[in-house]
């Protein structure tokens, strides 16, 4: 049978509490360190310093260079994380993961206009103005776009009205911390080869080439190996992503493939996923879709979840 301290002789059940209430203690205080390593030690990775080699950026201007901008912003999801505007979007916002809103990248930013150097340090390496680690910015999707594309994007982001929006946060939450002090979560800057050298341009045809070019976009999501599963970092109603290697869509033909991306239905009629960006894909050109599929079907195929 189990005493309880209160069931003990009085001398007994104050011992008994000092005891518990040391147990307590201890406890806290254990807790208390281990939550400061896991912030110290994700401070530490997240917002690490990064020297990045500096990359001249020729920003053209002409009507057709900011309208293949606006198309480039809008399927390589750019607007998801900065809104239709660019005045910024929350991305996620739970308490456990953490409150991380994209930048305002408008003239009504903090600290003004972005130069061309800022740009290429962000979305080809990851990096703010000082060197330090963007937390959220996929880097790693955009670390092989052409110079001809990301300056596109910047000449069309420059034509934009201001938008004088508030800060949106970034505050990183206990389960990314420790998922980022466990390893289990880079930040893009963490795994670029800053040295690679960038394309200048690259050839827009629905061959192979082409489709690898573009599906560096989906790797964020399917993985380096287009396998799918869990993404890692993301709140835990995420669903995983799908294996679109052949073993996931080997059976689909380039029309159905091509549904998936404008309407977001497989080829059995059922609906993917709302987290498939199908309302941006469908904004894709027929050469930009096939040149996807083409690639895709390049793929080794593998297990679904080896990413």
């Amino acid at each position: 049978m189990t005493t309880t301290p209160a069931a003990l002789p009085p001398a007994r059940q104050g011992r008994a509490w000092r005891i518990a209430v040391r147990i307590a203690i201890a406890v806290i205080v254990l807790l208390v360190l281990a939550s400061g390593s896991v912030y110290g030690l994700s401070q530490r990775i997240l917002f690490a310093t990064h020297a990045v080699p500096e990359h001249t950026l020729s920003v053209r201007t002409d009507s057709a260079t900011v309208a293949r901008g606006a198309h480039l912003a809008t399927i390589r999801g750019c607007v998801d994380c900065h809104a239709a505007d660019f005045g910024g979007a929350m991305v996620i916002d739970d308490p456990a993961v953490g409150r991380i809103g994209g930048a305002n990248l408008t003239a009504g930013r903090d600290g003004g206009v972005l130069a061309d150097l800022d740009w290429e340090r962000a979305v080809r390496h990851g990096v703010r103005r000082d060197g330090t680690s963007l937390v959220l910015m996929p880097s790693a999707e955009f670390t092989g776009m052409s110079d001809e594309d990301l300056g596109a994007i910047v000449a069309y982001v420059r034509t934009l009205p201001v938008v004088n929006r508030a800060k949106l946060p970034v505050q990183l939450g206990p389960v990314l911390r420790t998922m980022a002090a466990a390893g289990q979560v880079k930040v893009a800057a963490d795994e670029i080869d800053h040295s690679r050298m960038h394309p200048q341009s690259v050839a827009i045809a629905p061959t192979a080439e082409y489709g690898h070019y573009l599906a560096q976009g989906c790797t964020g999501c399917h993985g380096a190996h287009f396998s799918g599963g869990k993404i890692p970092g993301a709140p835990p109603d995420w669903k995983p992503a799908a294996n679109i290697t052949p073993a996931g869509i080997g059976r689909y033909t380039a029309d159905d493939f091509a549904r998936v991306l404008r309407t977001g239905a497989r080829p059995d009629g059922s609906a993917v996923d709302t987290l498939m960006p199908w309302r941006l894909t469908k904004h894709m050109t027929d050469t930009e879709v096939a040149a996807l599929y083409a690639f895709l079907q390049t793929v080794p195929a593998r297990p679904y979840g080896q990413r």
